[in-house]
C-alpha cells in the first residue's frame, strides 16, 4: 500500500469519528472501504455494540481496537471449522499489542482518564486515526 493511500484511511477515520460513528465503527468503515467495501453494511451492525468500550460503559476494550479485531476476522478469519486460523489470531494478538505500546492501555475508561483529554492529548477521533494507522501497519506487513 502507498503512503496518500493509507493516509486517506488514517484520515477517513477521523472524519467518521467527527461524523458521528463510534470508535469501533469509524475504525470498519476506514479500513473496510479499502479491505472488503463488499462486506461494510453487515460488518457495520457488529460493530455497533462494541462502542464505549462495550455498550457505552466504558469498562471495556477500547471500541477502536474491538473494530480493528472486527476488520482483522473480516479480512483473515475463517468460515469453516476446519480452516486453520492461527494466523489471524497471531494478527489480533499483535493489534493488541500494538495498541497496548502505543496507547498504554486498552480500556476506554483508562484512555479517557489517562490519554484522551489531558493537556497536549488528543480526543477520539485523533485515537481511532491513530489506532488504524498501527492497523493498516499491521495488515500491510503481514
Amino acid at each position: 500500500m502507498d503512503q496518500a493511500t493509507k493516509q486517506k484511511i488514517i484520515n477517513n477515520a477521523r472524519i467518521y469519528l467527527n461524523s458521528g460513528w463510534h470508535c469501533s465503527e469509524g475504525v470498519l468503515l476506514a479500513a473496510g472501504e479499502h479491505y472488503f467495501p463488499d462486506k461494510l453494511p453487515e460488518l457495520l451492525k457488529v460493530a455497533a455494540p462494541f462502542s464505549g468500550g462495550i455498550g457505552g460503559t466504558n469498562e471495556g476494550m477500547c471500541g477502536a481496537l474491538s473494530g480493528g479485531l472486527i476488520v482483522i476476522g473480516a479480512y483473515h478469519g475463517r468460515t469453516d471449522v476446519g480452516v486453520n486460523d492461527d494466523y489471524c489470531v497471531e494478527l489480533g494478538a499483535i493489534f493488541r499489542e500494538k495498541f497496548l505500546q502505543h496507547f498504554a492501555n486498552i480500556r476506554c475508561a483508562d484512555l479517557r482518564e489517562n490519554w484522551i483529554g489531558k493537556p497536549g492529548q488528543v480526543d477520539c477521533a485523533e485515537l481511532t486515526a491513530q489506532a488504524v494507522g498501527l492497523l493498516v501497519g499491521i495488515l500491510e506487513n503481514n
